[in-house]
């Protein structure tokens, strides 16, 4: 779905990526970027919040377990004191069963949960139901 706003609307939206695994962190970065979204790319808890400074993203997508916390721990910080950080939809990415993660997403307000390896058409659907049009 290509328009001016890139591909699934992602052009021009900044995007925080947040994965201990640099290989996986790296393709849905290039992948995100194709599609036209300004990508930040972290790999711990305390990395994506500095890396935000002031300003909260569009979406964030975030692995469920990282070294310093977990994806739940991010998500709750980055609400709890992040301009505009209770109004970002967040995707969880992980290597787990998406179902035994499910109940902790629905109690952080996390939209959907995509397991890995991420199935490009699972990514886009997710993406498209979070930010809709630009």
């Amino acid at each position: 779905m290509q328009n001016d706003d890139g591909l699934f609307g992602l052009a021009g939206r900044r995007l925080l990526v947040v994965d201990d695994n640099g290989d996986c962190a790296e393709a849905v970065r290039r992948w995100l970027e194709i599609c036209g979204a300004r990508v930040t790319t972290a790999r711990t808890v305390t990395s994506a919040l500095a890396g935000m400074r002031a300003e909260a993203p569009d979406l964030m997508l975030v692995d469920v377990f990282l070294p310093d916390g977990t994806g739940w721990d991010l998500v709750e910080r980055v609400r709890a004191s992040v301009p505009g950080g209770t109004r970002v939809p967040v995707v969880a990415i992980t290597g787990a069963d998406g179902a035994s993660v499910g109940p902790d997403a629905r109690a952080h307000g996390v939209r959907h949960v995509v397991t890995k390896p991420i199935a490009p058409a699972a990514l886009a659907a997710a993406l498209t139901e979070c930010l809709g049009p630009a």
